[in-house]
């Protein structure tokens, strides 16, 4: 094994850790459950194999299902995520933009670029996640504002994560 692959293998650890202990039990609102470990599938290398990369996302999220007793929502929306991240990723610029080793990144794509890229997949993620943890209308109106409300605290958390971890190498 290759030490970027070790290095790799270390982050998801840790940033599932970091979500399963800290964050799931972190008791913010009642509306905001963050959720930081899309960060996994959001920054895997650009031209990853389609097929791994939704193995790998249905994966992640069969292990939060599993920790956090949630039925099949972490799978199924790491799984959509999986699927639409080449659309996304198409629409910033071609797949083969110089190596087949670009990680996204706010050092690849630039601040603005990976904010709105981040952003759309997380909305899309906990749109899905949301609404098959509740799966039912009723109280929809406070679905949506637990969607809302946790999809901006994750999604300035992810930014901060990407500052934090990238900034240096600026």
């Amino acid at each position: 094994m290759s030490n970027s692959s070790v290095r790799y293998i270390v982050i998801i650890v840790g940033v599932l850790f970091f979500q399963l202990i800290v964050l799931n039990r972190l008791n913010i609102s009642q509306n905001i459950l963050p959720l930081i470990y899309p960060i996994i599938l959001l920054t895997l290398v650009r031209n990853i194999n389609g097929s791994l990369l939704l193995l790998i996302g249905f994966i992640l999220g069969y292990v939060m299902d599993v920790f956090s007793n949630t039925g099949g929502a972490h799978a199924v929306a790491c799984t959509v995520l999986a699927f639409l991240r080449p659309f996304f990723l198409s629409s910033i610029g071609p797949m083969d933009m110089g190596s087949d080793q670009i990680q996204p990144s706010i050092i690849s794509f630039g601040i603005k670029n990976f904010a709105v890229y981040s952003f759309f997949l997380l909305a899309i993620h906990h749109v899905v996640f949301f609404l098959l943890e509740v799966f039912s209308f009723n109280n929809f109106p406070n679905t949506l504002l637990r969607i809302i409300s946790s999809l901006l605290f994750s999604w300035v958390l992810i930014m901060a994560l990407q500052f934090l971890f990238n900034g240096r190498k600026r």
